[in-house]
């Protein structure tokens, strides 16, 4: 039991927060996070406010990271997560972009505030996997 919990932290070290904001922009701006886990209930809600050039990370919560690291899911292997988990960014109440992934303690979604986008919206929303 502990291999499934302590190997893969030996191998690949800590976790990576479960998303990062970064606003590129020149003006400050209000962000909303909400995460949506695979069944469409909200497991995280936060809004925070950017100043220009500024930039969070926020760290995964220890029950997502249990749950997470968990292979064995009623019966069954499963990889990581059951179902895919959707990030929804809200900025400044208007503009509105999502993200879905197949989650697991070592990726993160990055989220870009930049005017300068190449797309039609301020949002840039990509992921990284360790």
């Amino acid at each position: 039991m502990s291999y499934f919990f302590i190997f893969p932290f030996l191998l690949v070290g800590s976790p990576t927060p479960l998303f990062y904001v970064h606003n590129n922009d020149l003006q400050s701006h209000e962000v909303a996070v909400e995460v949506f886990d695979s069944h469409n209930k909200s497991i995280f809600k936060e809004t925070y406010e950017l100043a220009p050039e500024e930039h969070i990370a926020q760290p995964k919560s220890s029950w997502l990271l249990l749950r997470w690291s968990m292979p064995w899911s009623k019966g069954k292997y499963t990889y990581w997560a059951e179902g895919v988990y959707e990030f929804k960014v809200i900025l400044d109440g208007e503009i509105t972009n999502t993200y879905r992934t197949l989650p697991h303690p070592w990726n993160s979604v990055i989220i870009d505030i930049d005017e300068a986008n190449d797309s039609n919206s301020q949002i840039c929303i990509k992921e990284i996997t360790v």
